[in-house]
């Protein structure tokens, strides 16, 4: 079984007004978190259409495809409904127990960190995982398995912006 999502993961109330606007659909997850699915082309899209150049600073190790673009701040400062937003941009890609996943967090509106792991990334949201799990599965995350296909969309808006 597979597990393959690329997500923005805010704490505490979100703007679902600014969802509409952004062309996200809010999942609730446990422990007042809500997650966002996105992907590298819905960001450089909206990277693309707003003519923001910011890009976050990775290690040469993440993957390719991980949304790397400073929008993804804007998009956060948006639905977080506050200047200064903690959130988590995560990436899973497994198949039979075998894979990779990756985590960058932001506290209260800092600079892109790289955690790597999403159980660091959702610890920095303020998860403690309860006994016998961890913070990945105390949030519920392993529901959330794949990307919806809604967000096909932004592979040819992409190649029409030439992005």
């Amino acid at each position: 079984m597979s597990h393959a999502i690329t997500a923005m993961i805010l704490p505490g109330t979100v703007d679902a007004g600014a969802a509409d606007r952004w062309d996200l659909a809010p999942v609730p997850m446990r422990c007042d978190l809500t997650l966002f699915h996105v992907t590298h082309y819905y960001t450089a899209y909206w990277q693309a259409q707003l003519g923001i150049s910011s890009y976050f600073e990775l290690p040469s190790e993440a993957p390719g495809l991980f949304p790397r673009e400073g929008v993804m701040m804007t998009i956060a400062t948006e639905l977080a409904t506050r200047p200064d937003p903690t959130f988590a941009v995560v990436l899973t890609d497994y198949f039979g127990g075998a894979g990779d996943q990756w985590a960058v967090v932001s506290v209260d509106g800092g600079p892109m960190q790289s955690v790597n792991t999403i159980n660091k990334a959702l610890r920095a949201l303020g998860i403690s995982a309860v006994a016998g799990s961890d913070e990945f599965d105390t949030v519920g995350l392993a529901a959330h398995r794949s990307t919806p296909d809604y967000l096909d969309q932004y592979v040819d808006l992409c190649d029409k912006l030439g992005v």
